[in-house]
């Protein structure tokens, strides 16, 4: 017998580990009270067992997730504990890296963590690679001294133009530290981030005005494609100066239950009490009975879990362009749009830009990408 539009007791996805962090998780969930099952386990062979899904109830989600956020399952029984959450804010020392710092200092004092600022600086043997599409790593004649020495001056500078603003309250006064390193950006930025183990990622962008066909070389794009963790985007001309502005928000949604779990990651970033949200499918073409069934599971799911906020569905046609979202987004005063992202290979990021990319370098409003 099929399954009901609306079961509250059909299985998803929370995690896919190795067999031993799938069996450590499955039974944390039990002793919080939550029934897990784990898929695709090689019987024959279960230590060596490598992408077990751990499964659960739907009904059961909100619970779950905080199981998995208490701490990192480890195998053997070790417990690695989230340390406090260190914000990261790469910059470039242009006037959308402060702009990016104001927003990172204010989720950082809204979770009392704390932010990194770093800034990454390509020497002449990585120049020909990807680099930042600025003038800021432009010069060839400086060897790789000269350059450093440069940068930490520029970060020197622009420590102490942090310090004036928090000084007179333009800046949230949290705890910061300065980090300089040398490679590609996008490597840098990625590395640290997985290093400290950050909640967010907060970078700027040029916005609309920049070609999508220079999206290749920016260091937003690269790593908004590989992050591990959520990215919040800071176009030059946004409006906002802080996630509390924020009252309507966009959520494109590919209707599968991996979304439900990127909405939840999205609603821990914000206060999202009284928000507007719009969901926007983007779907491959399906029949019409899928997506009846699809976008009611979701709709049914965000409204009975998430009752503080006010939903509605937009299904908005998406040209390549985004003509019809950009129209959209002024008329419905749209404040930020959210993004579930894959990872894409190469090829498709060339040939068919992903929705997070097009609107990274058509809009100039923020967006925060969620990796499921």
């Amino acid at each position: 017998m099929a399954q009901s539009t609306n079961d509250p007791n059909r299985l998803i996805t929370l995690a896919i580990h190795s067999y031993d962090r799938a069996v450590m998780l499955k039974r944390q969930l039990a002793e919080a009270g939550v029934p897990a099952v784990l898929h695709n386990v090689n019987l024959q062979e279960p230590l060596g067992s490598t992408g077990v899904r751990v499964r659960i109830h739907e009904k059961d989600l909100p619970l779950a997730l905080k199981v998995v956020e208490s701490e990192t399952v480890l195998p053997r029984g070790k417990k690695q504990h989230r340390s406090m959450g260190k914000v990261l804010v790469p910059v470039d020392f242009s006037g959308y890296s402060l702009k990016a710092c104001k927003i990172g200092f204010a989720y950082a004092k809204r979770i009392a963590g704390q932010v990194v600022v770093m800034h990454a600086f390509s020497s002449e043997s990585h120049r020909f690679f990807l680099p930042f599409g600025s003038d800021l790593y432009g010069n060839g004649d400086q060897d790789d001294k000269t350059m450093r020495a440069a940068a930490t001056l520029k970060m020197k500078n622009f420590k102490s133009q942090l310090e004036k603003n928090i000084m007179c309250g333009e800046v949230a006064n949290v705890p910061f530290d300065t980090i300089i390193s040398e490679g590609l950006p996008e490597q840098c930025v990625l590395q640290y981030a997985q290093k400290i183990d950050t909640p967010l990622i907060v970078m700027g962008t040029h916005g609309a005005h920049q070609q999508e066909h220079a999206a290749i070389g920016s260091v937003t794009a690269e790593v908004v494609d590989e992050a591990k963790f959520p990215v919040f985007t800071v176009p030059e001309n946004m409006a906002l100066s802080d996630l509390s502005q924020v009252r309507h928000v966009a959520f494109f949604s590919n209707l599968n239950p991996q979304d439900i779990l990127s909405f939840d990651t999205f609603t821990r970033l914000l206060d999202i009490n009284g928000l507007d949200i719009s969901i926007i499918p983007v779907v491959e073409k399906r029949d019409a009975a899928y997506l009846e069934k699809a976008t009611s599971q979701l709709m049914q799911y965000c409204t009975e879990h998430y009752t503080q906020c006010r939903f509605r569905l937009e299904p908005i046609t998406l040209d390549d362009d985004l003509v019809a979202l950009q129209q959209y987004m002024t008329d419905s005063h749209v404040d930020l749009i959210a993004v579930p992202n894959r990872k894409r290979n190469i090829v498709s990021r060339l040939f068919n830009p992903s929705i997070a990319h097009k609107v990274l370098f058509q809009s100039d409003v923020p967006m925060i990408v969620v990796p499921v």
